[in-house]
């Protein structure tokens, strides 16, 4: 890196969780005619979590997750729904379930 860089101020630096948005502040470009900065709110990305799951992990070879990811872009799945949906169908061939 070339040059100083800035020193960290304490106003800077903040506690996971507790971040807030900046100041909406103006900017003037090249013309000088002021331009409002807004700020958008990030949509959350894929899908919210569902209270009382518990998440666990799937080792598979790379055949196997070609596959599935291939009917998941397929079918419009995500892996979530088409292993949920495997496993329902394995518990209801399983006796005594």
């Amino acid at each position: 890196m070339a040059g100083k860089m800035s020193p960290l101020e304490s106003r800077l630096i903040v506690r996971k969780g507790n971040a807030a948005p900046a100041a909406q502040r103006e900017s003037t470009p090249e013309n000088g005619v002021p331009i409002q900065l807004t700020q958008s709110v990030p949509r959350p990305i894929g899908r919210p979590r569902r209270a009382c799951t518990i998440a666990i992990t799937v080792r598979l070879d790379p055949d196997r997750y070609e596959r599935l990811k291939a009917v998941g872009v397929n079918e419009g799945l995500t892996n979530q729904e088409i292993m949920v949906a495997a496993l329902d169908a394995w518990f209801s061939t399983q006796a005594g379930a």
